[in-house]
């Protein structure tokens, strides 16, 4: 996924309660614009409902459940229905479950193969208010682009990552690079930073890979977000 322009819309106020390595706050005081969000939710509509596409997800016999198993599940049914490739252009977010669920193969990075495994968590009847997009530092040392991954808070409130092009899914805090911004699917627009441009945290007791906001160009920067599945990834 390509770097994007991190223009600031609210300024820091008082530090939220405190969380857990395994899990993320509902939001903090930086909230962030994502051109690629907002695009994807003006083109695509919302991410957040299976309305439309329950009875294919049924009739596929993709898992239901609100556990670790359906997550490894949808993850991994995903993986083997998409072919990773870079946009040839423009960074765009892709929702790809309609494609997938319609019999077709389809092709995507990190972000749509992130967008896409929210959406079939939702068709297996996880709330949406609980499954987001986490975005990271890239995986690859050195590489001027960033990262995105999905995540599901469990009914225990623990977080799990799921949609990894680079890893499976697992606990947050087994997540190796720095996290740097987060979003709700049920309001894909609002992004929240986990720390401020000074470093100061905007929770207290932050994962240790959690970072600083980098510093981001003005120009978006072209890069790879596609991962390799890899032997036991999917």
């Amino acid at each position: 996924m390509r770097r994007f322009i991190a223009a600031m819309t609210a300024i820091l106020l008082a530090a939220p309660a405190a969380f857990a390595a395994d899990s993320l706050p509902d939001s903090t005081p930086l909230a962030m614009p994502v051109p690629q969000a907002t695009i994807m939710a003006r083109s695509f509509g919302p991410i957040h409902s299976c309305v439309a596409m329950q009875d294919a997800y049924d009739a596929g016999g993709w898992p239901r459940g609100t556990g670790l198993d359906t997550l490894k599940q949808i993850d991994s049914r995903v993986k083997q229905r998409v072919a990773l490739r870079n946009d040839p252009g423009a960074d765009v977010w892709t929702p790809l479950a309609a494609t997938i669920l319609a019999g077709k193969r389809a092709t995507g990075d990190c972000d749509d193969i992130s967008v896409t495994v929210s959406q079939m968590a939702v068709c297996a009847g996880m709330p949406a208010d609980r499954l987001g997009l986490l975005i990271t530092e890239s995986p690859r040392s050195g590489a001027d682009e960033l990262h995105m991954l999905a995540f599901y808070a469990d009914p225990s409130d623990r977080t799990w990552v799921f949609g990894d092009t680079f890893g499976r899914p697992r606990a947050l805090s087994q997540v190796r690079q720095k996290l740097l911004f987060f979003t709700h699917i049920d309001h894909p627009t609002k992004w929240f930073a986990l720390r401020g441009r000074d470093g100061a945290p905007l929770t207290s007791d932050l994962p240790a890979g959690t970072s600083a906001i980098p510093d981001l160009p003005i120009v978006p920067a072209k890069g790879s977000c596609t991962g390799t599945w890899g032997e036991g990834q999917g």
